[in-house]
C-alpha cells in the first residue's frame, strides 16, 4: 500500500512527458520506490564498535513497518545461534535468528514513528523512529525511553543490495 507522497514523488521524477503521453520510467520508477522505503534487507551496524552485527528484514504488513533479524554476523569465537536468554514473555529463550525485532511503524512525513525495537542484548523494547539518509542508502533508528524527553541511542544502518544477501 502507497501512500500518496510517495507516490507523487515517483511520478515527478519517474517520467518521460511528451505533448500527448506521460510515461513512468520503470528503471527510475523501482529506483524511487525502493529509495523512498525502508522495506528491504539492511546490515545493522554497532553504535558503540562500529562494526557489522546483523541483516535483517524489514517489511510493511497492514499499514505498519515490521523487521526481523535474518542473520547474526559474529566472531568466530561469539555463539554463532544464540537464544535471547535476556528477553521477557514469548521471545524468553528464542533463537535471535528468525526473531522480529521491530513492528508497530506508521508513516509520518519523512520517517516512520510511534514503532518499538527490541534489544536482543539486554531483552528490552524500546520506542523508535526510522528516517532515511542518504537518498535511502541509509536508515537511522532512534531508539528512547519516553520519559519527559526522548533519551536514547541512534544507529544507522546500510542498505544491503540484492546480490549481497548470498553472501
Amino acid at each position: 500500500m502507497h501512500k500518496a507522497l510517495p507516490v507523487l514523488v515517483v511520478l515527478v521524477l519517474g517520467c518521460t512527458v511528451s505533448a500527448e503521453t506521460v510515461e513512468p520510467r520503470k528503471s527510475e520508477n523501482a529506483a524511487v520506490s525502493a529509495a523512498a522505503s525502508p522495506i528491504g534487507h539492511w546490515k545493522t551496524i554497532d553504535d558503540k564498535t562500529g562494526k557489522p552485527r546483523s541483516i535483517v528484514k524489514i517489511w510493511e504488513q497492514q499499514g505498519e513497518l515490521r523487521g526481523r533479524i535474518e542473520r547474526l554476523l559474529r566472531e568466530p569465537n561469539e555463539e554463532q545461534d544464540p537464544l535471547c536468554d535476556k528477553c521477557k514473555g514469548e521471545r524468553q529463550n528464542k533463537k535471535i535468528i528468525g526473531m522480529e525485532f521491530l513492528w508497530g511503524f506508521k508513516r509520518e512525513r519523512d520517517s516512520w514513528s510511534d514503532g518499538w525495537v527490541l534489544d536482543p542484548k539486554d531483552g528490552n523494547v524500546y520506542h523508535a523512529t526510522l528516517e532515511l539518509a542518504e537518498g535511502g542508502a541509509k536508515l537511522r533508528l532512534f531508539g528512547y525511553i519516553r520519559i519527559l524527553l526522548k533519551i536514547g541511542r541512534s544507529q544507522t544502518w546500510e542498505r544491503v543490495k540484492p546480490e549481497e544477501l548470498g553472501r
